[in-house]
């Protein structure tokens, strides 16, 4: 009898601890634009946002579409080449967005794999609907991962997502015939 009262005492402070742990919304840490942010496994520092018709590379966007840019410097600081980078940043003002396309400022192509310790300017491009309005101030969340030596799946190490780190309000220029 004890024993059975014991685990539903368990069983209801666990669900009620749960439901609390939702209840309670966790603080995001507002960033500056040009802020470094520590994600885990990559430091990243939004500098601009752009909307326009070319895309980094020097082409112009699909018919129909239009560009947002947001240039960065990102930094892999974990031990090994990655190119994990795709869900760093959700534009929080812009639903459904696709995954963004991540092209290396300094050839103008795009970006694959991103090495150890070695800071890169890269542009991040979603391409969206040309009748689409965004915002003059956008709203950017940073998502963070960390790593774990042991996954409760496989017992492999790896990283996983860690949640929201960082809130940045960046302004968007917007650029006529691919001039801001």
């Amino acid at each position: 009898m004890v024993a059975v009262v014991g685990a539903v005492s368990a069983a209801l402070i666990s669900l009620g601890y749960s439901a609390y742990q939702q209840q309670v919304p966790t603080k995001v840490p507002q960033v500056e634009a040009g802020a470094p942010v520590e994600t885990g496994r990559w430091r990243v520092s939004v500098l601009r946002g752009s909307a326009g018709s070319v895309l980094p590379s020097g082409l112009n966007v699909s018919p129909g579409k239009k560009a947002l840019t947001l240039e960065m410097t990102l930094e892999n600081v974990s031990s090994e080449s990655s190119n994990l980078y795709g869900d760093l940043i959700v534009l929080a003002d812009v639903p459904d967005a696709p995954r963004p396309t991540y092209y290396l400022l300094r050839d103008n192509e795009i970006l694959w794999d991103l090495q150890p310790r070695m800071p890169e300017a890269v542009a991040a491009v979603w391409e969206l609907p040309a009748e689409m309005d965004v915002p003059k101030d956008l709203r950017i969340i940073v998502e963070g991962v960390r790593f774990k030596p042991r996954d409760n799946l496989y017992a492999a190490p790896g990283w996983f997502p860690a949640g929201q780190v960082a809130e940045i309000n960046l302004p968007v220029e917007v650029q006529i015939g691919g001039v801001p």
